[in-house]
């Protein structure tokens, strides 16, 4: 079977394929966030493989269309609007800048250019719609009406119909680009080759008055302009179009999407004044919906999944996704622990031997649990726990030892054993992978894979895409029989093919994405080494905390950076610290990544970054410095926990 996940961006399908693989978020859907027919304008953020470009052209009328089919004139009235979507990508906007003219002229030429082409495109869809509902209207008045909005009187008869008047703009459209495409060639400025004939928004909030004021079936509607990808545009010409929507004129409506990092300014031409949120325009933000809804979410990428199988042999409505996943077994686990020789044990065993514990093979006799490794492990992490306490091991390794058979028949919740696996369970399983080297398999399965994607639907997707790849390479057919599960395996290779093509695709070009991605591994090395140290500072390591007083402007950035191109997830707003004033902002390291790098998946321990740490990590002078800083760091949370009173100790023996 083809691959049903092997096109992951809404741009490479078409609209009809778009319209089909269309999918609402459960309770309200997507129309009652991204409200089409409110008079206030909107902003709205996604990150990359959010799904932004898939929702927006979904309000689009080449969407509405579709979806409407037959039913179209009713369709539209229901809505209340009709979508003109423009993507910003497309207008090239970095080509109004340079080549000898001024930042103004510049500026005018993107808003005259930016004029004529949402005006075509509102225009072809008004023409698209009169003649498939057959509305019936004078066109030649309409023209002669929207002509008055120019500053320059036209006389051109064959003016006659709106698909008329489209195609005038188009050729007014062309000459513009002629005239900037040869400016390097020739000698003469572009005002000397082109004339501005209308005013900056004069096309874009006339005609849909014009339209609303003569044609009975658009009296109700809202013209709602959509314009995705404004990351594209500049930081001047995002201020022109934040002056259009400071100046919005009813029936016209925009929304505007963009990236995380895509609002370049919220300045206006009005002397610089910002577009003010909540009186202006409203702010959306998806990845914000997706994480806060994880119920939702969940239900909607099986909807997705559903969607995209839907030309299988699979009776798709039928299927529950969850169940053709391999999840985590313990019973499994333990299996392969037994069969690797419980190299966990070896390792606790060469340390002690390495430090000269006396009767180190008493206290492993002691920490020995063969009904469970689980508790095993347990045994252990306590044993450290004591000697991080500077207690006698052997005498605790005993304690540990009736504690542990205790555990196993009572598990009472008051036992040692039950509060280190109430916190640290999930990481002591991780501990058995790492340290008896199997692949870990403690994140695999649907639920986890939806958790792993972070609110972006395209991870998820891509994960999708290897899952078949490798399935197909080890000659597997999925979703074609309950009996055929999708194995840990292929899983595992799945999600480590989705990191290595997130942490090159999310990047910036040129050497800013390299920082990038160097502060990002170096932040994911320290992490998983703090994780799995003897004793770690925190449990389930994934999240970190940073004072905004300390770092400085560049790790600051940086910080900003990696939040903005998701390799980080912002968990809080900053909560306030008490002693200084100042903010602790919280992130979460995106989950492919902390998979890719065996960190956790859930959000309980915080680790406070200090100064030290973040310039190590974030700015280093040298790769040295980092190293430095997790050799001096880990020497607190591995045995034998040298802490600075023991150095200095240990220096005056010597002496």
């Amino acid at each position: 079977m083809k691959n049903p996940f092997n096109v992951t961006k809404a741009v490479d399908y078409s609209d009809e394929e778009l319209n089909n693989y269309w999918v609402d978020f459960p309770q309200g859907g997507f129309k009652s966030t991204i409200k089409p027919t409110s008079e206030m304008p909107m902003i709205i953020l996604g990150s990359k493989g959010s799904g932004k470009t898939h929702i927006m052209k979904h309000f689009s009328y080449t969407m509405q269309s579709l979806r409407h089919g037959e039913k179209l004139r009713t369709g539209i009235s229901e809505d209340g609007y009709i979508g003109t979507y423009l993507r910003c990508s497309g207008l090239n906007a970095y080509k109004f800048s340079g080549r000898g003219e001024t930042d103004h002229d510049w500026e005018t030429f993107f808003s005259y250019y930016l004029e004529l082409w949402l005006s075509q495109l509102l225009l072809n869809n008004i023409s698209n719609l009169i003649s498939t509902i057959g509305i019936k209207v004078d066109q030649k008045e309409l023209v002669s009406q929207i002509l008055n909005l120019f500053d320059k009187e036209f006389h051109d008869k064959d003016i006659a119909t709106l698909i008329n008047l489209s195609q005038t703009l188009y050729t007014l459209q062309k000459k513009v680009d002629f005239a900037i495409n040869n400016r390097a060639l020739t000698k003469s400025k572009i005002s000397e080759k082109i004339e501005v004939l209308v005013s900056p928004g004069k096309l874009i909030f006339g005609i849909p008055e014009i339209l609303s004021n003569n044609v009975s079936d658009f009296k109700n509607l809202k013209f709602l302009y959509l314009l995705d990808e404004y990351e594209n545009f500049t930081e001047s010409q995002q201020k022109y179009f934040n002056t259009l929507i400071r100046e919005r004129k009813n029936p016209t409506c925009f929304k505007i999407g963009a990236r995380r990092y895509g609002i370049r300014t919220k300045q206006t031409l009005s002397a610089n004044e910002e577009i003010k949120y909540g009186s202006e325009y409203e702010l959306l933000d998806i990845d914000e919906i997706f994480r806060k809804n994880r119920n939702e979410y969940k239900l909607f990428i099986k909807q997705i999944c559903i969607k995209r199988l839907s030309n299988s042999e699979v009776d798709c409505e039928e299927i529950d996704i969850e169940s053709f996943f391999e999840s985590y077994s313990e019973k499994k686990l333990f299996e392969q622990v037994k069969k690797r020789g419980k190299k966990h044990l070896s390792r606790i065993e060469n340390k002690l031997k390495k430090y000269k514990i006396p009767n180190s093979e008493g206290i492993i006799n002691n920490l020995k649990f063969n009904k469970s490794p689980l508790i095993e492990r347990t045994n252990i992490f306590l044993l450290y726990r004591s000697w991080k306490r500077n207690k006698d091991l052997y005498k605790e390794s005993i304690t540990i030892n009736n504690d542990a058979i205790q555990f196993s028949n009572s598990h009472s919740k008051n036992s040692n054993h039950s509060k280190v696996l109430d916190k640290y369970k999930n990481d002591i399983i991780d501990y058995l992978y790492r340290e008896n080297n199997i692949k870990p398999q403690s994140k695999i399965g649907f639920s986890n894979l939806v958790r792993i994607s972070n609110g972006i639907p395209r991870h998820f997707l891509i994960i999708m895409k290897h899952i078949y790849r490798w399935n197909e390479f080890y000659g597997h057919d999925i979703f074609k029989s309950k009996n055929q599960k999708i194995n840990a395996i292929s899983q595992i290779n799945a999600i480590s093919d989705a990191a290595s093509w997130f942490l090159e695709d999310a990047k910036l070009p040129g050497e800013n994405g390299n920082r990038m991605k160097e502060s990002i591994i170096r932040l994911c090395d320290y992490l998983r080494e703090l994780r799995f140290s003897d004793l770690p500072p925190e449990c389930s390591i994934s999240t970190f905390s940073i004072n905004t007083k300390v770092p400085s402007n560049t790790i600051v950035n940086m910080i900003n950076f990696l939040e903005q191109y998701s390799y980080l997830i912002r968990v809080d707003n900053g909560r306030r610290n008490k002693n200084d004033n100042s903010r602790n902002q919280t992130f979460q390291v995106n989950g492919l990544l902390a998979v890719e790098w065996e960190l956790s998946l859930a959000r309980r321990g915080i680790v406070n970054l200090s100064d030290i740490e973040m310039k190590a990590i974030f700015s280093p002078e040298e790769d040295k410095e980092f190293r430095r800083m997790t050799f001096n760091s880990l020497e607190h949370y591995n045995a034998p926990f040298f802490n600075e009173t023991q150095k200095l100790d240990l220096f005056s023996d010597s002496i």
